[in-house]
């Protein structure tokens, strides 16, 4: 069960699933925005106990939203609010400070940089101890309408298709056929969220990320393989006892 609430915002579909899923991983109750006018309606219902605001958000980027915020009568207008940006150099980020967040994380994020600011600014949340949190039983069963016995059929053929995985990747690297990946990573996250591997879920965010830059991602992939790996066997050891 999460024990705090964060609203993040964020127009890039992908860099939005990465964080929702991460946060998510760390024990968060994540409510997502795709833009600005989103955050500042949805800060405007509910108490949120942090804000993660993208600064380059169109319409309303992350400053405005946090003034919006700050000046409404809403149950978030006194959350802590930390912004993402790819672009932060000192100067920007002591005028960042100055116009009231508390921290500037600089993208591209990892989920470790991500606990450590959620250990910074929220001490009293109970985050997920457990390094990798790989299994979710309660949110695959509930995907599946609480039936055991399908998630167990479904985790299986996973472990399968997680064997087969650094074969088909291979190739891929071979003609550094960047699409073939993307479409592959597409389907693996829909198998990732039935089975309810948090982890996955967000490593395979990362790595669709890491696609936007014009560098085929190796090392990335590489590190990838070896999250599944480890995934693989924690379904494997799952499924024994």
């Amino acid at each position: 069960m999460s024990h705090f609430s964060l609203l993040v915002a964020d127009d890039n579909a992908l860099s939005l699933q990465f964080l929702a899923a991460a946060f998510a991983q760390l024990g968060a109750d994540v409510t997502c925005a795709a833009d600005g006018g989103q955050a500042v309606a949805l800060a405007g219902k509910r108490a949120f106990d942090l804000l993660v605001l993208d600064l380059n958000m169109p319409v309303q980027d992350g400053c405005a939203v946090l003034e919006a915020i700050r000046a409404g009568a809403g149950p978030s207008r006194q959350a802590p609010a930390l912004a993402t940006s790819a672009e932060v150099d000192a100067e920007h980020a002591a005028a960042l400070a100055a116009h009231g967040f508390a921290q500037v994380l600089a993208k591209p994020l990892t989920i470790e940089i991500l606990r450590e600011a959620l250990e910074r600014h929220l001490p009293q949340a109970r985050l997920c101890t457990t390094i990798p949190c790989e299994l979710d039983d309660a949110r695959a069963l509930h995907a599946v309408a609480g039936d055991a016995s399908i998630l167990a059929a479904l985790r299986a053929l996973f472990v399968t298709e997680l064997s087969e995985l650094p074969v088909e990747l291979a190739s891929l690297a071979t003609q550094r056929d960047r699409e073939g990946l993307r479409a592959r990573l597409h389907r693996l996250a829909a198998s990732a969220g039935f089975c309810g591997t948090p982890s996955l879920t967000a490593a395979i965010a990362r790595l669709r990320i890491e696609l936007e830059h014009d560098v085929w991602p190796g090392a990335a992939v590489e590190a990838f393989l070896d999250h599944c790996h480890r995934v693989h066997d924690v379904l494997r050891a799952a499924a024994a006892r």
